[in-house]
């Protein structure tokens, strides 16, 4: 599979997704949407951070939701975590490995967030990753690791 496409590393656990190609590409099978995608550099950060979030952290897999919209807005979220009331309870916002995380994706998720509301927010381009707690006063704070999965 090196052969095939250079993956860089990430500050996650290594993972041993299934990789094949296709007439558009690269795809790698995505466990949430139970479907093959196209192997995007965004694509393998986000499929790192649900393997971390589900294997490292014992989040359920049935809780997640990927790549949907946000209200009526149009735009898409990357990751969003609910509780077992199915309320959200993290928003994950992925970029591609060369894409900085600056003030530009802050105010992304901060924008993705006003709808969704979700006490945690994590940012991440696979080589840095900052998660932080929103106040309900909108202050962030900002923690060293994943919130732990809250039990009904």
């Amino acid at each position: 599979m090196s052969d095939l496409i250079a993956l860089p590393s990430l500050i996650f656990p290594a993972i041993t997704p299934s990789i094949t190609p296709s007439e558009s590409g690269l795809t790698i099978y995505d466990p949430v949407r139970r479907i093959r995608v196209v192997l995007t550099p965004e694509e393998w950060v986000r499929q790192h951070v649900v393997s971390w979030l589900v294997n490292t952290h014992r989040y359920p897999i049935g809780r997640f939701s990927v790549e949907r919209s946000v209200g009526r807005t149009g735009m898409r979220y990357d990751i969003l975590v609910v509780d077992a009331h199915l309320q959200g309870f993290l928003l994950v916002e992925c970029k591609a490995p060369d894409i900085r995380i600056n003030a530009d994706v802050m105010r992304q998720s901060a924008w993705y967030n006003l709808t969704l509301k979700t006490p945690f927010v994590m940012l991440t381009n696979g080589r840095e990753a900052f998660i932080a707690e929103v106040g309900t006063d909108g202050v962030m704070t900002f923690l060293t690791d994943a919130p732990t999965y809250p039990t009904p």
